[in-house]
């Protein structure tokens, strides 16, 4: 008579190809995690700021910076007759600025670049001082490309939830000034006076204690279009208001 399979030798065979069906499994799946992560941090690292594809002349005004700038939803309106891009990206911190600047295609430049910058970088752990290396750094980039260009920088706001970082903003701001007193295309928006009440972050954020609100925005315009005035040439800005008047 035929012999029959043992059934714990059958079961051990199963158990054995399933294991290793779920090791090659958990390997592809890996490999493929892998991969989508590399070309992702790829496309990441080589792609230019936001809006690079839109138009810019004499009249535009390129905003660049961390979500303080991207969710800046009145910019436009705020900023005209001047036709401000919003180039902002979330949670961005200066060298990775510098880096998606270094990939902008080339093109006219605009009229100046709006910076926020260096929050985000305290945040992640750098002193001041670190972070007014990695802006020495941009401003080189900036220089490379488009020469004698203006960058407006805007001072770091006091943040309720970043309060304890303030000593380091400080640093960061002083400094800041500092750079542009040794610089003609640097010039600072200092916006901190304008965000305290009593030596305290006012009412001018949202529930998150980092962004801002309209009011806090709205402080923000009062102060950088008098800044824009006194910085660019007033030729310029008559002929961008008659070309804001046409459309």
């Amino acid at each position: 008579m035929p012999a029959h399979p043992d059934p714990s030798c059958t079961l051990r065979n199963r158990l054995r190809f399933i294991v290793t069906m779920g090791a090659v499994f958990g390997i592809v799946v890996g490999a493929y995690l892998i991969l989508a992560q590399a070309y992702t941090d790829h496309r990441r690292a080589t792609a230019p700021l936001p809006e690079a594809e839109r138009r810019t002349d004499a009249c535009s005004l390129w905003f660049i910076g961390s979500s303080t700038i991207f969710k800046w939803s009145t910019l436009a309106a705020d900023m005209a007759p001047w036709d401000a891009h919003n180039r902002g990206v979330n949670g961005a911190i200066i060298p990775q600025i510098t880096g998606w600047l270094a990939n902008e295609p080339p093109g006219p430049p605009p009229a100046a670049i709006v910076l926020y910058g260096g929050e985000n970088d305290i945040d992640g752990g750098d002193t001041g001082a670190q972070t007014l290396m990695s802006l020495d750094r941009f401003l080189a980039l900036k220089t490379r490309r488009y020469g004698s260009l203006p960058v407006i920088a805007i001072s770091l706001k006091p943040s309720p939830a970043r309060w304890s970082e303030r000593p380091q903003q400080i640093v960061f701001n002083d400094g800041l000034r500092r750079l542009a007193a040794g610089r003609d295309d640097l010039h600072v928006v200092d916006i901190q006076s304008s965000m305290l009440v009593n030596g305290r972050p006012g009412p001018f954020y949202v529930a998150d204690g980092i962004h801002m609100n309209a009011i806090g925005y709205a402080r923000w315009t009062a102060r950088l279009r008098p800044a824009l005035t006194n910085i660019l040439p007033a030729d310029t800005m008559v002929r961008c208001r008659t070309i804001a008047d046409r459309r």
